[in-house]
């Protein structure tokens, strides 16, 4: 999904959520009241327009608004449907009552309600998108793991979506917090660049990295439509910027082997990520069987899959831990549990047997909407099991 695709849906909405103002309340119909609305909506697009140019605290204030804006903006177009119901109950009930009586109870309070749960949740909305990443330590006990490979420690980058929200000064950072927290491995699980005007200065904050080299995979929005160029700007940063395309390459890490493999995302011709679940399979098993050629059994295998869906195939290859993102986390959590389940493998740690998954919630986003998912970055210490 283009980024300009989300910028003039919101406007759509922006639009419906107007409208609904206009309609549902004779105080939203003055004219102080619909010159604030619609002359903060275009200063906030504005400012939306222009944020891939804004620097320091300008960008930073920027961000701000336009997740607080997006996140009332979802909330209000929520909203609209029960307000919708009310309004029209209370106009059937009313419909009964003298003329004088309909007068005096004409203005609800809905819209009140309406425009400040919206204004609530978007403030709610800015504080989880825009503050810094939370680290998630997780430790796995491997069955069979190398002696020298116990406290291994992995850290999973995933869905950096560099562009209007996430700056590359915002991934330095995160590499400098897993620079602080002596891993042995940087994987980037996908979906590290949205703007390519960006590129150059991500990779510069790549090669930060004190766990070299960094292995990375294609997400999604990596691919279309900018994968070539994507790929030939990681090729060029060899050897410290590894990008792993239905291959493996062979480490050292404390002397002891460790095979890591990369599976591509299976796209679409036309940049649908969202493939019919059979043709997905297929894609998947047909990247294992590249990405998987030169391993043999027995070996120490992780693995790194944009798509958490690999999982299974993975596992039954022997890899003692996968390293996926995409989900997002669902973006929205509510007491804990994802709003919406589009994946059998959401966030977190999972296992099936003696195999295990991590699948990080994103450092960043391209719809700057999170709410109980925190921007994060995921560390998997190994130990022996």
């Amino acid at each position: 999904m283009s980024l300009t695709f989300v910028f003039f849906r919101s406007v759509v909405l922006t639009l419906v959520v107007g409208l609904f103002l206009l309609a549902s309340s004779k105080a939203a119909r003055r004219p102080r009241a619909q010159v604030a609305f619609w002359t903060t909506a275009a200063l906030i697009y504005l400012i939306w327009w222009f944020l891939p140019d804004l620097e320091g605290v300008w960008s930073q204030a920027g961000r701000w608004l336009v997740s607080a804006w997006v996140g009332a903006l979802v909330m209000a177009v929520f909203l609209i449907v029960p307000c919708v119901l009310f309004l029209t109950a209370r106009w059937l009930r009313h419909r009964r009552l003298p003329a004088r009586k309909r007068a005096q109870t004409q203005d609800a309070h809905v819209p009140l309600v309406f425009v400040g749960l919206s204004l609530l949740v978007g403030i709610a909305v800015s504080f989880g998108t825009v503050g810094g990443p939370v680290v998630r330590e997780e430790v796995v006990q491997v069955s069979g793991l190398p002696k020298g490979l116990d406290g291994l420690r992995i850290a999973n980058i995933g869905d950096v979506h560099v562009g209007p929200f996430i700056k590359p000064a915002d991934l330095a950072a995160a590499v400098d917090l897993v620079n602080a927290r002596k891993v042995d491995l940087l994987a980037i699980t996908g979906d590290l660049i949205d703007d390519l005007d960006q590129l150059e200065p991500t990779l510069d904050a790549l090669e930060r990295s004190e766990a070299l080299p960094v292995l990375s995979i294609l997400g999604n929005h990596d691919k279309y439509p900018n994968e070539a160029a994507v790929v030939a700007a990681l090729k060029r940063r060899n050897p410290r910027i590894e990008v792993l395309i239905n291959n493996s390459i062979l480490i050292h890490l404390r002397g002891v082997p460790l095979r890591v493999a990369g599976v591509d995302y299976p796209l679409a011709a036309d940049g649908r990520h969202m493939l019919p679940r059979d043709e997905q399979d297929a894609a998947m098993r047909r990247f294992a069987q590249l990405a998987f050629a030169q391993s043999t059994p027995g070996e120490s295998l992780v693995v790194l899959s944009h798509h958490p869906e690999f999982f299974p195939i993975a596992a039954g290859q022997g890899a003692m831990l996968t390293l996926s993102s995409h989900t997002h986390g669902g973006q929205v959590r509510l007491f804990g549990r994802p709003v919406i389940v589009a994946y059998d493998y959401m966030h977190g740690i999972y296992r099936e047997g003696d195999a295990y998954l991590d699948v990080n919630s994103g450092l960043g986003h391209w719809l700057p909407l999170r709410i109980g998912v925190p921007r994060e970055i995921s560390i998997i210490t190994l130990r022996r099991g």
